[in-house]
């Protein structure tokens, strides 16, 4: 993990670190001055001065936020001096002496490539025994300069035998994290770089006396650091010592003090920092807030290098309503492995005491047996809470490899209470599973084993039920294609053993066992360049070893199912203009027919196996069912047609717009349902006389720049009216012009208690908006609206503004999450709020940081808030 931002000064380093590199010396003279208007600066010097020194270029129509530009000055490197490392020295006039000390005057440039510095006058010292220049002393109009780099100092001082070197009062600046941008040498001896605008972030200050004091150890003293303008200043970092040492990529200074305009914001008498992108143990910039879950608190972060393939973040949170919370997230790093680790620790938390005592009162009178069992569990939670994830994944050889997802809470409330983004499938289930696969050419093979935490807190809106746990689950397939004839092989086997917990408040009783599927099967593909047909057969052969059941379900259960599907396609095509593009529009109308015979399989209980939604490529599948328990029967086939234009340079699909349907040719008696479920009536039944599916449509749009629409849509043509649909229309002009509007309906999918079935008060009808807008150059929003239609709440909120500056940026950042109805009927929420800032060149801190959240609730939005630009 990378703490280089945190540096305060670290980008002094780069001021001078290719000056102050040991080299040969060659001495000539040259009468073509090198001209600068440059002052010297002396101390502390007015902001209007510091500009002009460093080259600062008022522009207001510039794009930047800065409000103007550095301009970079020409200078010369030579391709001869670079080839041997010889520093050129040259100047108007020169007193030559074989002993003792060399005057220089006018003019004096000392170049290499890549780099120039010059002054006014010169002396070179020499050792008195060995006759070689010892020491030189450069002054007035000392400068340095390399690509974005300048650096202006009063005078400046190298000894070439110890390696030291001084410079005093100096100005600077560098680009932040920039990399040098030297064009190549020429066969020309002398080169001149032409003048060029700097535009991206700089950093810029000034220090009293600069020292080398040992091999790249550098210390400053009286010195300042900030990316602002310099004759606009917002924030300004001044420091009584600093020491930069690049060789082991640390620093530290004495009485540091942020100011804020003049102001004096924050002190620190002692900081230990990086200057380079080395990994280094530190603390990190804390986060502090106040929400209603925590009340006032404080996370400081303290990152640990233990080691250059493992390391690890510590982060005591102190809570004013909880107590004191321990986090860590521990990362590491093998050849054959990598992974992470995050554990939460709360002992007594009080907040959640309090709950699990007022919980009686609120929920006690509640006769439902499932929030009495969920009462019960609460009551018995301990208040010391905790929270444990492992994320790992191996790669054991070429063919072998492994992977781990395990999530772990204490109790059914902390998610709600803490939410740290673990690996939550669905609401409240937390999953638990870890595999290895083998895969080569033609086989591949998986064990599993997998379960869920199914957390049921006291105040949900509806039960959760337990899932299945596969322990083990054992899985082998294989293909062989391009055999003989033509013919392709294939085989899937899988066994599994499945239990379950019972789910808190219900006698609901669930079937375990064990089960065990192959399913063989070969293809012969005919495929032209307009034409494929594919014809398949396979077997569904399954067997079934059951514990735990009722009377009517045996326990041992067997089914051998033939499936014969053929799916067959043809293809057209014409090139065509289509809103200024040039495209080829395709016309493919496909056919796909599948038999299954009818079985019986009622007495198999229902492992994983629910019914598909309808869609259109489901249309084109033989089995609408998924999962291993259940086979539907069909003879049917799929009509179906789909045009597509795709842009002729690039490939790229810019409208896709199919509609088919299926065609029954018997009625379809396979459900859901089981001998234990007598008169159930499932998602499948009342459909399973239609002679005709409803239609399916599916469309993707983006002809128009910036501009998407995309859809689904089920019309059932015997009812004559929608089933499901949505819709999505997305602007993105980039990562900061966003606007998203979506709709959703399913029918029957918000059921409410107390209306018949097939009102319209259950159906699920959803608006979901969202967006992304800068207002001006500095100021930003970004906000998200989800509304149920049928609700009188709505289901999501956020909203957000931002401003932006050249140098530092703050954003506000709230939302609302529905979680459930109180025994009111109130809508109960998920609060968040953010307040961060961000001084660039530095860090970001705040209470909290939303990127995540704000990224994952607005479609396409990159939120880059405190980096560079």
């Amino acid at each position: 993990m990378s703490v280089k931002k945190q540096a305060i000064v670290s980008l002094l380093l780069l001021v001078l670190t290719a000056f102050f590199m040991p080299h040969a010396w060659a001495v000539t003279t040259c009468t073509k001055p090198i001209s600068t208007k440059i002052t010297i600066p002396q101390t502390t010097l007015a902001a209007d001065t510091v500009a002009e020194q460093l080259g600062w270029v008022i522009d207001t129509n510039t794009q930047n936020r800065c409000g103007g530009y550095y301009l970079e000055g020409p200078f010369k490197y030579s391709e001869n001096a670079a080839k041997k490392q010889l520093l050129q020295i040259t100047s108007d006039q020169t007193l030559f002496a074989q002993h003792g000390t060399s005057t220089l005057e006018g003019n004096i440039s000392v170049t290499q490539y890549g780099q120039e510095v010059t002054g006014n006058k010169a002396y070179l010292y020499r050792d008195p025994k060995t006759g070689k220049i010892s020491a030189i002393d450069i002054f007035g109009h000392v400068h340095l300069r390399e690509p974005n780099t300048l650096v202006v100092a009063q005078s400046a001082h190298m000894d070439l035998v110890t390696k030291t070197q001084a410079l005093q009062n100096i100005a600077y600046r560098t680009a932040v994290y920039s990399k040098s941008a030297m064009r190549p040498p020429t066969p020309s001896n002398e080169i001149l770089q032409a003048p060029r605008k700097i535009t991206q972030l700089s950093a810029w200050g000034q220090a009293k006396q600069f020292n080398k004091v040992a091999p790249k150890v550098f210390e400053f003293s009286e010195s300042s650091y900030s990316t602002c303008p310099p004759n606009a200043m917002v924030w300004q970092v001044r420091a009584k010592q600093i020491e930069l040492n690049k060789n082991t990529g640390r620093g530290h200074a004495t009485n540091a003090r942020l100011y804020i305009k003049k102001i004096p914001v924050f002190y620190a008498p002692y900081l230990n920092f990086p200057i380079d992108d080395r990994r280094q143990t530190g603390f990190l910039f804390p986060s502090f807030g106040s929400s209603n879950k925590f009340g006032p608190y404080l996370g400081t972060p303290f990152y640990w290098n233990l080691a250059p393939n493992y390391d690890t973040t510590i982060t005591p949170l102190i809570m004013a309503k909880r107590g004191i919370q321990l986090n860590d997230s521990f990362r590491y790093l093998t050849p054959s492995s990598g992974g992470l680790l995050r554990i939460g620790i709360i002992p007594n938390d009080r907040a959640f005491r309090i709950f699990q005592s007022a919980a009686q009162n609120e929920f006690g009178d509640i006769t439902d047996p499932t929030t009495q069992a969920n009462l019960r569990r609460l009551e018995n939670a301990s208040d010391s809470r905790g929270s444990f994830a492992w994320q790992n994944a191996t790669r054991f050889n070429d063919h072998w490899s492994g992977h781990v997802d395990y999530n772990y809470v204490t109790d059914d409330e902390y998610l709600r209470d803490f939410g740290y983004n673990l690996a939550e499938v669905t609401d409240n289930q937390l999953l638990q599973e870890a595999d290895i696969n083998y895969e080569d050419t033609h086989w591949n093979f998986t064990s599993r084993i997998q379960q869920y935490e199914t957390l049921h807190p006291v105040n949900a809106q509806t039960n959760t039920q337990n899932q299945y746990s596969r322990f083990p689950q054992l899985v082998l397939n294989a293909d062989y294609p391009d055999q003989r004839f033509g013919m392709d092989y294939f085989i899937m086997n899988e066994a599994t053993r499945f239990d379950i917990r019972p789910t808190p408040g219900s006698d609901t009783k669930f079937a375990i066992g064990d089960r065990l599927h192959s399913q063989p099967g070969a293809r012969l593909p005919f495929n032209l360049p307009y034409l494929y047909v594919t014809p398949r057969v396979q077997a569904w052969l399954s067997a079934y070893r059951l514990g735990d059941i009722s009377n009517l379900m045996s326990k041992q259960q067997h089914l051998s199912i033939p499936i014969l599907d053929v799916d067959s396609q043809i293809y057209f095509d014409r090139n065509l203009k289509l809103f200024g593009y040039g495209v080829r529009q395709t016309l493919e109308p496909r056919l796909y027919y599948v038999y299954i015979p009818y079985h019986n399989q009622s007495q198999i209980p229902l492992f994983d196996t629910t019914a598909n939604t309808l869609t259109y490529d489901q249309l084109f599948m033989y089995n609408r069912f998924s999962g291993l328990d259940r086979l539907g029967d069909a003879n049917q086939v799929s009509v179906g047609i789909t045009t597509r234009f795709i842009e002729d340079e690039t490939g790229f699909e810019r409208v896709r717009i199919g509609v088919g349907e299926i065609i029954y040719f018997a009625n379809r008696n396979v459900t859901l349902c089981t001998v234990d479920t007598p008169d159930c009536i499932d998602v499948t039944t009342t459909n399973n006389q239609l002679r005709r599916s409803p239609l399916a449509g599916v469309l993707s749009f983006q002809l128009i720049p910036n501009w998407s629409l995309t859809g689904n849509t089920i019309w059932n043509t015997q009812l004559n009216q929608m089933d499901n649909q949505n819709i999505a229309l997305q602007y993105h002009r980039d990562a900061l012009h966003i606007i998203n509007l979506a709709y959703n309906f399913v029918r029957n999918g918000d059921l409410q208690p107390g209306l018949p079935p097939n009102s319209n008060g259950n159906n699920l009808k959803q608006i979901d908006f969202s967006f992304a807008w800068p207002i001006n150059n500095n100021w930003s929003a970004v906000g998200r609206w989800t509304q149920s239609i049928n609700q009188a709440h709505f289901q999501n909120q956020l909203y957000g503004l931002q401003y932006d500056s050249c140098c530092w940026a703050v954003r506000f950042v709230a939302g609302k999450t529905f979680t459930n109805l109180n025994i009111n009927g109130t809508p109960v929420y998920d609060n968040q709020i953010y307040l961060q800032f961000a001084l660039r060149g530095i860090g970001n801190f705040g209470s909290g940081d939303p990127t995540q959240y704000v990224s994952s609730s607005i479609g396409g939005y990159n939120a880059n808030f405190g980096q560079d630009f």
